[in-house]
């Protein structure tokens, strides 16, 4: 009658100890699935902003490449001005418009260039951040596979 007792008493701690790491595992598994899915919408988050920045760049190559014609436009006007013979060889309104035409233009062009670095800065930054959680969702995915499929299949065999 002690040995039963002890026995039933044994067998009942191990279904229960048995039901507690099934919902541990179960708990466990929720945990991961939404760690996974806010992985997921980083991902999404980031590969949007990729696609901006991506744009971002573009436009900002064009702005240079925009402000490259009128800059040498003026640096030929300016130069040009430089062969003027005697007396229409001074220092005018005009010759001092284009030089702040000119400074103006170099001005912009070196803002937009500084601009541009910063944005593919930027763009390799987001690109890291993608990789890691990339990353990051496959190691949450394999942990999901190792405690659904590989955990929970062997303790669906025990005890019976």
């Amino acid at each position: 009658a002690l040995v039963d007792n002890i026995l039933h008493d044994t067998a009942e701690d191990l279904r229960l100890q048995f039901d507690v790491v099934n919902q541990t595992f179960a708990k466990r598994c929720e945990e991961l699935e939404d760690a996974k899915h806010k992985l997921e919408h980083s991902l999404r988050k980031t590969l949007q902003e990729i696609g901006h920045q991506e744009h971002n760049i573009e436009a900002l190559k064009q702005a240079i490449k925009d402000k490259e014609t009128p800059l040498k436009v003026a640096q030929t006007r300016l130069y040009d001005r430089s062969f003027r013979p005697n007396v229409d060889l001074c220092r005018d309104t005009a010759q001092f418009r284009l030089i702040s035409e000119v400074e103006e233009l170099t001005e912009s062009i070196d803002a937009l260039k500084k601009k541009l670095l910063e944005s593919e800065q930027s763009l390799r930054n987001l690109e890291d951040s993608r990789m890691h959680l990339e990353k990051e969702i496959a190691v949450k995915t394999n942990s999901l596979f190792i405690d659904r499929q590989k955990c929970m299949a062997h303790r669906t065999k025990y005890p019976t």
